[in-house]
């Protein structure tokens, strides 16, 4: 028995802000309980008893978390699943050639400004496309888009721990190639990043 448009907007209402921030885990919680309704009401049973006894089976708190952590694990096999995306390559070799170029005339007498300049720039650039993108509430509060930004400042920070010359070095490559590699580092990071994030973007606006 399919539900009338006023019991899913009680069901809507039922679900705290509180308990479920995001707007697209707060619809995909009110189809699961409608689902469950749905079935009990072909056994005649009542739809307030039903719509209190799902409320009580499913924990809103933990049927959010348990999608955020979902969505953080699909959206770090997106980001890596780039690798295979040739459009993003292209963009990465793009941005390292030139980039990568500029950077290394920095390289031969202070190789630490260098690496000093690439990273502040990667950072600025990783950090600031973000936030002007977010201008839109619509944007704050969905999950997806959230954890695609969750996984780009976790890598983003994490390379500019990992990756340093000093590092690097036990590879035998000298101060250019390191460099050379760094940017193709961050470059893909950036390319890959927000390849999944504008994409999220656009899902929205189709909406």
């Amino acid at each position: 028995m399919k539900l009338s448009s006023d019991q899913i907007a009680q069901i809507n209402q039922k679900i705290s802000s509180s308990q479920v921030y995001y707007t697209d885990i707060r619809a995909e919680l009110t189809d699961h309980i409608a689902c469950k309704i749905e079935n009990g009401l072909q056994n005649e049973e009542d739809f307030e008893d039903l719509l209190q006894k799902s409320l009580t089976e499913i924990n809103p708190g933990k049927f959010q978390r348990q999608l955020l952590m979902q969505a953080h694990a699909n959206s770090f096999r997106e980001f890596l699943g780039n690798l295979a995306n040739l459009g993003v390559l292209v963009k990465t070799l793009a941005m390292t050639l030139v980039i990568g170029t500029f950077i290394n005339l920095f390289s031969k007498n202070t190789p630490e400004f260098a690496e000093t300049v690439l990273k502040t720039a990667f950072l600025i650039a990783c950090y600031s496309g973000f936030f002007l993108g977010l201008w839109k509430n619509k944007y704050l509060s969905n999950s997806r888009v959230l954890t695609s930004a969750n996984v780009l400042f976790l890598i983003a920070s994490l390379s500019q721990f990992f990756l340093r010359l000093e590092w690097l070095t036990w590879t035998g490559a000298n101060i250019q190639q390191l460099l050379f590699f760094m940017t193709a580092c961050f470059s893909f990071i950036l390319c890959s990043g927000y390849t999944n994030l504008f994409r999220q973007f656009r899902k929205l606006q189709w909406q």
